[in-house]
């Protein structure tokens, strides 16, 4: 079964064909930066010309960066508060003829990497942060997702503000960090983070994956450290295994 998954972000989104019972890619992962604004309008629009490109009806998965809960939209954080009011499913029913499932963003490359990347095995909590823009938090207990959690939004333990202000990507950019420097402030989210919620296996994913090597010798956990291994495809696998999932025949 292939289906569609979409991983919709505050610069663009990018839109996958998968099968679902491999997770290998059966076409090019397309990117696509937004071309006006922000406005759900608009945004959908561009998502809508793109599934149009692809000829595409069928199963259709969005990683959403935000709360979801049954397909809506609560929070909005990076997009801005028009989309809670939006009917995603609606506005893309010409392309999935009933066959969609939205989630979180983060939620979505967590349950890629899952199921076809970096193995959970036996692990009985499994910690994913997603260092993008933001800082996205996903914990599977025994295998089973736990959405919405969002613990980047946390208070930062003692650098004021929250933590995804201080662990994200963006500052490492907008504060011309080092990679030391960064490293520094992550480790102190690092153990807040597992000193709240006790994992055995913590997942690093996102850009900063690209200086792994460099990094790594400068974090410690007491739990096991490893990178992703999807890249840009765990996100949209993830949405896209979903929507098979949740519609098959």
């Amino acid at each position: 079964m292939k289906a569609v998954g979409i991983d919709l972000g505050g610069s663009g989104f990018r839109v996958g064909v998968y099968d679902i019972a491999t997770g290998q890619r059966t076409g090019p992962l397309r990117s696509f930066q937004h071309r006006a604004s922000l406005h759900p309008d608009d945004v959908l629009l561009q998502i809508g010309e793109a599934l149009e490109g692809l000829g595409w009806n069928g199963p259709i998965g969005l990683g959403f960066p935000g709360v979801v809960v049954n397909n809506l939209i609560q929070t909005a954080p990076n997009l801005g508060r028009a989309w809670c009011e939006v009917d995603v499913e609606g506005a893309l029913s010409p392309f999935h003829g009933g066959q969609f499932s939205m989630l979180n963003d983060a939620d979505a490359a967590a349950e890629g990497e899952r199921r076809f990347g970096a193995s959970h095995g036996d692990h009985a909590c499994v910690l994913t942060l997603t260092v993008g823009t933001g800082l996205g938090t996903t914990v599977h207990q025994n295998g089973v997702l736990v959405p919405n959690l969002e613990y980047g939004r946390l208070p930062h333990p003692t650098r004021g503000g929250v933590l995804e202000e201080h662990l994200s990507g963006r500052v490492r950019q907008v504060e011309n960090l080092t990679l030391e420097a960064w490293s520094e402030r992550f480790q102190e989210g690092l153990t807040f983070l597992e000193d709240r919620l006790r994992p055995d296996l913590i997942v690093v994913s996102g850009g900063i994956t690209e200086h792994w090597s460099t990094i790594t010798p400068l974090l410690n956990s007491r739990a096991e450290l490893v990178k992703a291994t999807l890249g840009d495809d765990a996100g949209p696998l993830g949405a896209a295994q979903l929507a098979a999932s949740n519609h098959l025949d």
